[in-house]
């Protein structure tokens, strides 16, 4: 019983590079929680998007500038260039962070994780302000 204790505080203890020491790069738990941050700020930029903007003939504004009002206008699609350019931005921090993990540079793939999932937090953001101006 007293080693099964010591076995239950050993595993609360020891540090989290040392436990994932073996991890591969997707059964990493700090990178599984990142990539599904990611996923999720995506998807909901897609969601809000599709679900507020329908395709229409007229023009949509794209983007709003307070000093000098309304600067881009553009067709409904053109507005789902932002999700798509995170898409794309997640595809290349992923493919570059697994490259760095696999090279033991594992606080450097973390963080262009992390980089990417507030690259796409922006891109909610500006998708709601998106939807919020034409609605």
């Amino acid at each position: 019983m007293l080693n099964d204790a010591n076995t239950y505080a050993v595993g609360w203890d020891a540090d989290i590079a040392q436990s994932e020491k073996d991890v591969s790069f997707f059964k990493n738990t700090i990178v599984r929680t990142l990539l599904g941050a990611n996923v999720l700020f995506i998807g909901a930029s897609f969601g809000v998007l599709g679900y507020f903007i329908r395709p229409t003939d007229t023009l949509l504004v794209l983007h709003y500038n307070v000093y000098f009002g309304v600067e881009i206008q553009g067709i409904w699609w053109q507005t789902f260039i932002l999700p798509i350019a995170g898409l794309l931005f997640l595809a290349g921090h992923l493919w570059f962070s697994e490259r760095l993990y696999g090279n033991a540079e594992r606080i450097a793939a973390y963080l262009m994780l992390f980089g990417a999932w507030l690259l796409n937090l922006g891109i909610l953001i500006a998708s709601a302000s998106i939807a919020f101006i034409n609605y």
